[in-house]
């Protein structure tokens, strides 16, 4: 695999490669890579599987690039080929180069030694959903890509889940499908929370892993990042409020946005455990855990998410 890489980087990069270290992260264990050249410059090398369209994820590395340069938004910037290309498709898989930001995942400590971490980072969230904003205008999905969309539904894998899932699942398909409100759609992030999150030395934090993004309203961006906080037993509530607050002081949340708020945490938070536990499939694991206990408080209590906004 490595040589593989090694490779395309040279013949489409004109990289000349020093290391190759395998990171953590990415659905594959085999995805993400450190490169270090031999003058010593130093990238991140993705190669992944793409379930969606080659066309969808070329609009995601785009809009990476316009927010990087054009909105100097704290992300990677992608790497062109020599030919100008964002990415290489080669066997089945996909691989484009981006910047290295050196920093750390922030850790329970950084987040809980004051409220700046999440503050921040609601405010790149709806900095995000700005820029974002404006550049869906122009650019055409598949309805599959859509999130909540029939196609979209329909490649789902719900069959022969946990019952309870199950039915929250039909609960928040019935909410949306009857949902006549208008809300703002775009381009969203759809895996917005401080695991997706790095911060350098001088405390400036940065946002990676785009790839899942997808075309969606933008408050389902705030359910994702909602539950992720949430899940704490301890302090969960406070960090989604800190978080919601620094979302706010960039961009008003509608009063039709607050009142589904709630339902968009649920819906998200109900398909992150079917998704895990499609890739795991142990129901004792420690987070799928913390995430079923959320699940049963949302459901007992319509207005935890609301009271946030308070």
């Amino acid at each position: 695999m490595e040589d593989r890489i090694k490779k395309i980087l040279f013949n489409e990069y004109n990289l000349n490669v020093e290391k190759l270290t395998l990171l953590e992260g990415g659905f594959r264990p085999d995805e993400i890579y450190l490169l270090i050249t031999v003058d010593q410059m130093k990238y991140v090398v993705k190669y992944i599987e793409y379930n969606h369209s080659l066309e969808h994820l070329q609009s995601i590395l785009i809009f990476e690039n316009i927010l990087h340069d054009l909105y100097k938004y704290p992300c990677p910037k992608i790497i062109l080929s020599i030919n100008k290309q964002l990415f290489i498709f080669d066997n089945q898989r996909c691989l484009f180069v981006q910047t290295f930001i050196q920093g750390i995942e922030p850790n329970r400590e950084i987040i809980d030694k004051n409220n700046s971490y999440l503050h921040q980072m609601g405010s790149l969230l709806a900095q995000w959903r700005i820029a974002s904003s404006h550049y869906s205008l122009n650019i055409h999905f598949n309805e599959e890509d859509q999130e909540l969309t029939e196609k979209w539904w329909n490649k789902q894998q719900i069959n022969n889940i946990d019952p309870f899932l199950l039915s929250n699942v039909i609960e928040c398909k019935e909410y949306f499908r009857n949902l006549n409100v208008n809300f703002q759609h775009g381009l969203i992030h759809n895996d917005f929370h401080t695991n997706n999150s790095i911060i350098t030395n001088d405390e400036k934090i940065y946002i990676i892993d785009f790839v899942d993004a997808c075309q969606s309203v933008f408050i389902s961006d705030l359910g994702t990042s909602l539950f992720h906080l949430l899940i704490d037993k301890h302090n969960g509530e406070h960090r989604a409020k800190t978080f919601l607050e620094g979302y706010q002081q960039i961009l008003k949340l509608t009063l039709e946005e607050k009142d589904a708020l709630h339902k968009f945490v649920q819906f998200k938070l109900t398909m992150s455990i079917i998704a895990d536990l499609n890739a795991s499939c142990d129901l004792n694991e420690p987070f799928i855990q913390s995430c079923f206990d959320l699940l049963k408080k949302l459901k007992n209590n319509s207005t935890l998410v609301n009271n946030l906004l308070e």
